[in-house]
């Protein structure tokens, strides 16, 4: 139900993944990997079917203009999306725009094309334009290779068969040797100077010398953290990231070609939707599944199935018929508060650096404050490895001391 999407060219994740010979596992998805019908709906319109060439040709010549301001380029602005401080950072100064604050200075497209686009980047957070930042569509743009269509291949054509991402959740399990302490919620992190101390909501204690967290950031504010944290992190925690969408898997009856369709913001409760697979019978085909992904808070009754399957065939597939559809309340799950992580305007240069700092003994990774593939399961891997290399940098470095002082 979630973090379904590899590729090669996500590094941490790709490493791991060979390691436990689990790339020879990767298929793809029926409606991105080679759709044969794309839909669009603008506005209060009907869905209607567009040329999947013409649209790659129109998103590619927008994202050419959208991508570059003031002369710099989107290669000149990000040319290092997994190390973006980089000097000089370019990016940073156009951090407090929206995608909708950029389209709206673009000149030469038709609002048609626009909105077009903008339904695309709402794809990167579930959110309309006016809420995702520039350089966060920025950002997946750059990790795409400056291209559109390298963007949707390196986030949303493979991913792992044969166990999908629990095989590869159980092959790092496995790994495992320490203890383990399952169905635990954390109340509080308190540290000393020789260590840190763990509380449960139940009363359970732990004690450590360092503590990784890896908590979401819209999480993060359920546990009290003594001595506080910083001022700036608070206020992350506080705001939090924006996507709040939701995330449901369709059964169709009509067993169906690859299909990718997408929806402006303005009246619509689907973002987009796309068709995965046409069944596990080795004999025949048995119907479609298919995924949809909801606008931020338009779809928050997972039970109102009416609500759900109407505005599917209203804003996505007119003609699908709905047998069956599954989903996990992301938003009101109390360990998550939402899907993957999406930044408004403002935050990566207000928090990103905040937010990957150690508060003392407590080293915070997720990968909702990931360089590179935020919200992935590649930039939790990114951040589980700097943080596992701060644990054993600190611990040689007091080691260390203790010796000298022998």
């Amino acid at each position: 139900m979630g973090g379904t999407w590899v590729h090669w060219a996500q590094p941490h994740l790709y490493s791991e993944l060979r390691r436990y010979g689990l790339h020879i596992n990767l298929k793809t998805s029926a409606g991105t990997a080679a759709p044969t019908k794309q839909m669009f709906k603008q506005g209060k319109a009907t869905p209607c079917e567009i040329s999947i060439e013409e649209t790659g040709d129109i998103l590619e010549r927008i994202a050419q203009s959208f991508f570059t301001i003031d002369g710099s380029s989107s290669r000149e602005l990000m040319p290092y999306p997994h190390d973006p401080f980089k000097r000089p950072a370019l990016w940073m100064k156009y951090d407090h725009l929206s995608v909708q604050d950029r389209l709206d200075n673009l000149r030469g497209f038709s609002s048609w094309e626009k909105d077009l686009f903008e339904s695309n980047t709402s794809t990167f957070g579930s959110a309309p334009g006016k809420d995702i930042a520039f350089t966060e569509a920025l950002r997946w743009y750059a990790l795409g290779g400056h291209n559109m269509k390298g963007v949707f291949e390196l986030a949303g054509v493979y991913k792992i068969g044969n166990g999908g991402m629990t095989s590869f959740a159980r092959a790092v399990l496995g790994d495992y040797t320490g203890h383990m302490l399952l169905g635990a919620t954390v109340k509080e992190v308190a540290q000393t100077k020789l260590g840190a101390r763990i509380t449960t909501r139940l009363g359970q204690e732990i004690n450590a010398k360092y503590v990784v967290s890896t908590i979401p950031l819209n999480c993060l504010a359920d546990v009290k953290f003594y001595p506080p944290i910083s001022s700036s992190r608070q206020s992350a925690m506080t705001k939090g990231h924006i996507n709040k969408g939701a995330k449901i898997h369709f059964k169709l009856k009509a067993a169906e070609p690859g299909w990718f369709a997408t929806a402006n913001s303005s009246d619509s409760a689907y973002v987009f939707a796309f068709s995965d697979h046409n069944g596990t019978r080795e004999s025949e085909p048995s119907g479609t599944w298919c995924i949809g992904f909801g606008y931020n808070g338009r779809l928050d009754d997972k039970n109102n199935h009416r609500h759900i399957i109407d505005r599917f065939r209203k804003d996505i597939y007119p003609t699908g018929d709905v047998e069956a559809y599954v989903t996990h309340d992301w938003v009101n799950d109390p360990y998550a508060k939402g899907a993957w992580a999406c930044w408004g305007p403002g935050c990566a240069t207000a928090y990103l650096q905040e937010l990957q700092k150690p508060h003392g003994r407590v080293i915070f990774a997720s990968a909702d404050w990931a360089d590179g593939w935020r919200g992935f399961v590649d930039g939790a891997i990114e951040q589980g490895h700097q943080a596992s290399q701060c644990v054993v940098a600190s611990l040689k470095s007091e080691t260390e001391t203790l010796r000298s002082r022998l």
